[in-house]
């Protein structure tokens, strides 16, 4: 089983007006994920489904990598990636899909902490930026720290 994490892209900054789960990708944001989406499309065999935060630059993005892949109808909203998820939730999700290729899309610090209790019993630091893509894989069924990390790729990869 192999899990891409994906962050969402550029947001708009809080404000007394928008709640934080109302927050949108800026005009940039959305540019710059269209472009590292189309990059990926060119490198990764794709997705069996994509799991993404109900947060609306969440739900943004994953409709951006979908229709990079031509598989909107592959998003599954889950209120469980929302800010503040738990690594235990992101496994209890991937096995129970019947699937081999999973991406998921949420925030930070939350991706940061997937990544290292994924692949270490000792904890590592990870920054993960805006945009940015890890792709993780395990021998069959997804485990705590039995997930190899293959990469990590920043948007700037296919924005420079």
């Amino acid at each position: 089983m192999d899990i891409y994490l994906i962050r969402h892209g550029d947001a708009e900054s809080g404000s007394g007006i928008k709640t934080d789960f109302e927050r949108q990708l800026t005009p940039q944001g959305v540019e710059i994920l269209k472009k590292a989406a189309a990059g990926w499309n060119n490198t990764l065999k794709g997705f069996d489904y994509i799991i993404s935060s109900p947060y609306k630059r969440a739900v943004q993005t994953a409709q951006i990598v979908a229709e990079a892949f031509n598989m909107t109808d592959k998003i599954v909203i889950e209120n469980r990636m929302g800010c503040g998820a738990r690594t235990d939730d992101v496994l209890n999700i991937a096995n129970s899909i019947k699937a081999e290729i999973i991406a998921f899309v949420g925030h930070e610090p939350d991706l940061s902490n997937h990544v290292s209790e994924l692949i270490s019993g000792n904890g590592c630091n990870v920054e993960f930026k805006k945009g940015m893509i890890a792709k993780i894989s395990f021998g069959s069924k997804a485990r705590f720290t039995k997930g190899v990390l293959r990469f990590m790729m920043p948007t700037d990869v296919f924005c420079a």
